[in-house]
């Protein structure tokens, strides 16, 4: 069994949605600056716009179907990165644009499915954008993780958690993605608990208080005591 100390603002986090990333391109002419009169409208990049118009569409369909909840959560979808054409040599059209997805996905959705369902609002925008050459990859998959809240683990925790804190620990579910997702496919039962993650402080950076982390290193002891069966 595991606990990993992430910051969950001493909330035991039972599931996180796992994270899948994507690439959708778009092709254009590579040609001189001389020689594009008229040919704006093949631009990669500009046929990227209506790509990108168009996924902006997508996203709140992903966000906000059901089957893409967890524990009451949503989905959600980072536009990550949009790459296209060479800054030191603007003479030349960009043959290809790139655009960036981080599609976050619940534990309870396999990620085969997730990917045939992304791929197919690819195969969408190809066919809506004949002329774009839309081509679509996934290239990471992370799959999410949770652990059952009847788990040994869990009643430990909570368990020491009231001990220490004086009362039982909330439940939270967030859309950050952590070790647990491996852990748990190794059949290490695994579950999210930490202190704060800290003020941001512009000047010192992220700090915590040391109380905090006194009264959370007692709660890994104490939950650790009762899973091994230590008196």
């Amino acid at each position: 069994m595991c606990i990993l100390g992430e910051p969950t603002e001493s909330k035991v986090v039972l599931g996180h949605f796992g994270s899948l990333w994507l690439r959708i391109s778009t092709k254009g002419p590579f040609i001189h600056t001389a020689f594009s009169a008229g040919k704006l409208d093949e631009n990669s990049i500009v046929r990227m716009r209506d790509v990108l118009d168009a996924v902006l569409e997508w996203i709140p369909t992903w966000e906000n179907d059901p089957a893409n909840a967890y524990r009451g959560a949503n989905a959600i979808v980072n536009v990550g990165a949009l790459q296209s054409g060479f800054g030191w040599r603007v003479s030349r059209t960009p043959h290809r644009a790139d655009l960036f997805l981080d599609v976050r996905v619940p534990p309870t959705k396999e990620m085969t499915v997730a990917r045939t369902q992304v791929l197919e609002m690819v195969r969408g925008l190809a066919e809506r954008f004949p002329e774009h050459g839309v081509e679509g990859e996934v290239y990471v998959t992370a799959p999410g993780a949770e652990i059952a809240e009847d788990h040994p683990l869990v009643g430990a925790l909570d368990a020491a958690h009231a001990e220490v804190f004086g009362s039982a620990p909330e439940r939270d579910v967030t859309r950050w993605f952590s070790d647990a997702s491996v852990l748990s496919r190794y059949g290490i039962a695994t579950v999210n608990y930490g202190t704060s993650s800290g003020l941001l402080d512009t000047v010192k950076g992220e700090n915590l208080e040391i109380d905090g982390l006194v009264k959370t290193a007692e709660v890994y002891a104490r939950a650790a005591a009762r899973v091994c069966g230590v008196a």
